[in-house]
């Protein structure tokens, strides 16, 4: 399984606490991810599409967003990345942030990005 399908399955944050209102920019970006990989989206398209994120993510969760598209570099030739506990880490913390900052769970009744 990729890393990036730990994203579909990580956002499971509490819902009770409070994020600060996502910029739209990274909204479209991880919908535009969210989209594309339930409809099986390979590695490299996987790889522009974090970059998205990464490119349009706020101060507090680019550090764990460029983690995120790194292992996807990585993820093809180095399996170990997929239980990096720094990698899903980062997935989970960017995922929780999509899925509170971007009111994923209220447009989409609790998926998650």
């Amino acid at each position: 399984m990729l890393v990036a399908a730990a994203v579909t399955a990580a956002g499971c944050g509490s819902e009770g606490e409070s994020a600060p209102k996502a910029p739209v920019a990274f909204c479209r970006a991880a919908s535009n991810f969210d989209d594309r990989l339930s409809r099986g989206a390979e590695v490299p398209e996987q790889i522009r599409l974090v970059q998205r994120m990464v490119d349009t993510a706020p101060a507090r969760i680019k550090s764990d967003a460029q983690t995120f598209v790194d292992a996807l570099r990585r993820v093809e030739t180095d399996n170990s990345v997929k239980d990096d506990p720094k990698v899903k880490k980062a997935v989970e913390n960017v995922n929780r942030y999509a899925a509170q900052g971007c009111g994923f769970y209220e447009r989409q009744g609790g998926g998650g990005i």
